[in-house]
């Protein structure tokens, strides 16, 4: 019996080894930009939820910036997608949120909620820049980016950019993309 349970802890700490050397693997520059909450692969369907045609053309944007940006996105707007994309004026500080659920790649879905009243109390004259380029910025979690790169290169996944003029993907973003998938 005391074999058997030498063995098994020996079992255990080679298989807890392993996963802490593949959880190191990943520690790398490319940890400083994946995120896991994103779907599993770069084709998918999102619908429109409670919002007007001018927050639906924000979207649609959005999906055309990804789309057209050669990452090898297909973002399509679909009555029907379970991924959901909307609108409000919410009381908190964030201009976008991107909530995943579901177990990726099984049945991984995401809610995009922005915010209209923090961008119109933060954007001056501006408001249709930065609406645009928080929609494309949020569509970047759905394509596994994480907030803030660890890179000294541009990205609109920065929270440090320029919401007036970073509205579409940047040629790292767009690379960071196509690594992942």
């Amino acid at each position: 019996m005391r074999r058997t349970r030498t063995r098994a802890t020996a079992r255990i700490a080679s298989v807890a080894a392993f996963a802490l050397a593949v959880g190191l693997a990943g520690t790398t520059s490319a940890q400083a930009t994946y995120y896991s909450g994103g779907m599993p692969g770069p084709k998918f369907n999102v619908k429109a939820v409670g919002i007007n045609d001018t927050w639906v053309g924000f979207l649609d944007t959005g999906r055309k910036n990804w789309n057209n940006a050669g990452a090898g996105a297909s973002i399509g707007r679909k009555s029907s997608a379970k991924a959901t994309f909307t609108a409000g004026r919410y009381n908190e500080s964030w201009y976008g949120l991107y909530s995943p659920s579901g177990l990726r790649p099984i049945n991984r879905v995401f809610k995009i909620k922005v915010n209209a009243k923090t961008l119109d109390r933060d954007s001056g004259s501006k408001m249709t820049q930065w609406c645009r380029s928080t929609s494309t910025h949020e569509l970047g979690h759905a394509l596994s980016l994480a907030d803030n790169p660890k890179t000294s290169k541009a990205s609109l996944m920065k929270h440090s950019r320029n919401r007036t003029t970073v509205q579409k993907p940047l040629s790292y973003d767009i690379s960071e993309v196509k690594r992942i998938y």
